[in-house]
């Protein structure tokens, strides 16, 4: 009996509670989708690199299994609450407490296993999608080919169940400490307007806004160090939750000072409303707030890196191949035997790069560009001759430039740009004679470590004959895409071409050699030899290895906070009929009750994501401003943010428009039955 028991109200549940169903099975898609990845031969086959796409899923994973347990366990016990008097009357029908606490244990299993396998066919498809999507951003043909990984659903299965039961035994110890009281009262704990005098707790709601302004500005005044950041961090987690603490008391206090509006039609319902539900849930949406800072800023961050990879590969690997060797006179015949050998070159320059025994530029970038390091830059500053110049950027597909016979023209990245013109004001002197600016050009020209790191000077052949050739390049631009084995095989022949000492040094220690890397962390390699191809692919599989996991954590927080807020508004529509009736008995037309509920639902499903629009909007924006100036990527500091906002805001907006119509469905449903 016990078994068809459960079975019937697990459908009942699932009609209820038909948004939880819902983010559940959203969830469990996308949890075996990017198990899936995990496992991929597909992932494997594409980069060697597709370990840290694992390592990176398996760290969120462990976020995503706490959310879950949070998730469940707050709906179980939300669930338990509302249905306590049912409970109570089958304990007066005779049940034992551990038949009504084995059956609602029932329930839930069912429906978790409901939610887990309807998730799994729309994971099978999602996991096909994502591969699609890795390779498509790889520029590399994909076949679809649906599979269902046994190590995967493994996984998934094990996290899903243990994140379930973990939260289910929680509450199953709960539910046996009940009494038949206690279930009686339970549904009605809350239900009244509590109008207490509070007043007092506006101090949290001022002072958390104080402290959250004074996180704001010192982020924005760059005053953090690692003696304040963790506290401050700590701080303002703690004063998130104490601003809804004063939020209710700042609104209860509004009310009876009669403030702006409140007066106005129904308002002051709407704000009691607002206010006693803020109180029950203060706890509840202050974890909301922090899950949707963390999804917003998460998302916000995987679109900087999106950005970088699209934008940063023809920067930083102009050529199809170019090789270092840090002496000057190294002849490049091999490698050159080697490229022909496997490859079809239609251009090839072997080349130097000159110093003048001066550092002014490379002293004045340690000095004003924050990003610089030890190892950002040469020991002088670097020079390469005009004809070299042309004739690179004739195999980039760019017109040559024209200097005059005492001229110098400044070849950058364009987030120097403005750094670097008060150094266009020196003088700029060449075996004792002086060379003027005549202007700047910022074509991706491959400027970290090989032309140059960050910038070269480019100067007339005759002034570059006074010089000292500093080390020795050779580029090449090749007919089609390059053998995948291509990069190994030339880096064997550099390792080779370093003296056996300093083989290991130099490889171990990306300066040791005296190597200059530039200031673009974002992404480095220290390796004498670029294809451009594999070095591209590896670049953008290590960046889609974390962009992919970031929206997949921002995903599961957004779809948890939502599922909470809509979960708990629609079953409010239920227990708050009364309220509503008194006011269409007081005359209230029906579209009128319509915006009462809609300003009611608005307010409250503003306040999480307000709030964390403002906290994660500046750091957002604190962070592109340190992506634009690491990464090179130029682009309005606002953009990423905005996106993301739109993105998730998207999603946010369909729950809330789901939850409106299932609350006004549930008022006047009512209004038919009287």
């Amino acid at each position: 009996m016990l078994g068809k028991l459960a079975f019937r109200n697990a459908k009942r549940s699932l009609h209820d509670y038909f948004v939880y169903l819902l983010t559940m099975i959203l969830i469990t898609a996308m949890m075996f989708a990017f198990d899936a990845m995990i496992f991929s031969e597909a992932i494997r086959e594409l980069s060697s690199q597709a370990g840290m796409m694992g390592m990176m899923i398996g760290l969120l994973t462990f976020f995503v299994v706490l959310i879950i347990v949070w998730l469940v366990h707050y709906m179980v016990k939300f669930i338990a609450e509302k249905r306590s008097r049912e409970f109570a009357t089958y304990l007066l029908l005779g049940f034992r407490k551990k038949q009504v606490a084995a059956l609602f244990f029932r329930e839930n299993v069912l429906m978790g296993i409901a939610a887990f396998v309807i998730g799994l066919f729309p994971g099978m498809f999602l996991q096909q999608v994502i591969t699609t999507a890795i390779y498509a951003m790889l520029e590399t043909d994909y076949q679809i080919r649906f599979e269902c990984s046994l190590p995967a659903l493994a996984m998934t299965v094990g996290i899903y169940a243990g994140a379930y039961l973990l939260a289910l035994l929680r509450n199953q110890r709960r539910f046996r400490k009940m009494t038949i009281n206690g279930m009686m009262n339970l549904e009605r704990q809350n239900e009244e307007i509590k109008t207490g005098n509070k007043s007092g707790r506006q101090w949290m709601f001022w002072a958390s806004l104080a402290f959250i302004a004074l996180f704001g500005w010192m982020m924005i005044t760059e005053r953090f160090n690692s003696g304040n950041i963790y506290v401050m961090i700590i701080g303002l987690g703690a004063a998130v939750y104490l601003l809804y603490m004063g939020l209710a008391a700042f609104l209860v206090a509004h009310v009876r000072k009669k403030g702006a509006g409140v007066q106005q039609g129904a308002n002051i319902f709407v704000y009691r409303q607002v206010a006693s539900k803020i109180r029950t849930m203060q706890f509840t949406l202050g974890t909301l707030t922090l899950l949707f800072l963390v999804a917003l800023v998460g998302a916000s961050w995987a679109l900087m890196l999106n950005q970088f990879q699209n934008t940063q590969g023809d920067e930083k690997f102009a050529f199809d191949v170019a090789v270092y060797n840090q002496a000057a006179d190294y002849d490049f015949r091999r490698e050159q035997e080697l490229i022909a050998k496997e490859a079809e070159p239609v251009d090839e320059l072997v080349y130097c790069v000159y110093q003048n025994g001066t550092s002014d530029w490379n002293q004045y970038l340690t000095e004003h560009n924050k990003s610089a390091e030890e190892y950002s830059y040469y020991k002088y500053d670097t020079y390469m001759r005009l004809s070299d110049y042309n004739r690179l950027r004739a195999m980039l597909g760019a017109e040559a430039v024209n200097l005059s016979a005492d001229g110098y023209l400044l070849q950058t990245q364009e987030r120097f740009v403005k750094l670097l013109e008060p150094m266009t004001e020196e003088r700029c002197v060449i075996g004792g004679k002086d060379y003027r600016f005549e202007g700047i050009e910022t074509l991706g020209f491959e400027q970290g470590g090989h032309n140059g790191a960050d910038y070269v000077l480019v100067v007339p052949d005759g002034a570059a004959d006074s010089m000292k050739p500093f080390y020795s390049l050779y580029a090449a631009e090749l007919s089609g895409e390059a053998p995948a084995q291509l990069q190994e095989a030339l880096d064997e022949i550099t390792i080779q071409a370093v003296p056996e000492g300093e083989a290991m040094m130099q490889y171990a220690d990306m300066y040791a050699s005296g190597r200059a890397m530039g200031s673009g962390e974002m992404y480095m390699s220290n390796a004498p030899a670029f294809v451009r191809d594999t070095q591209i692919r590896e670049m953008k599989f290590m960046m889609t290895s974390i962009i992919f996991p970031l929206f997949y954590i921002g995903m599961v927080f957004l779809l948890v906070a939502v599922t909470i807020l809509s979960v708990q508004q629609l079953s409010d529509s239920s227990k708050y009929r009364f309220r509503y009736s008194v006011l269409r008995k007081l005359g209230m037309k029906k579209k009128e009750l319509s915006h009462v509920i809609f300003k009611e639902l608005s307010l409250y499903y503003l306040c999480p994501f307000i709030g964390s629009i403002l906290i994660s909007g500046s750091i957002v924006i604190y962070m592109s401003m340190y992506f634009v100036t690491y990464s090179g990527v130029v682009a309005p500091v606002w953009q990423y943010f905005a996106t993301a906002l739109a993105l998730f805001g998207s999603i946010y907006l369909l729950y809330f428009a789901a939850t409106y119509v299932g609350f006004k469905r549930n008022v006047y449903e009512e209004r038919a039955r009287n």
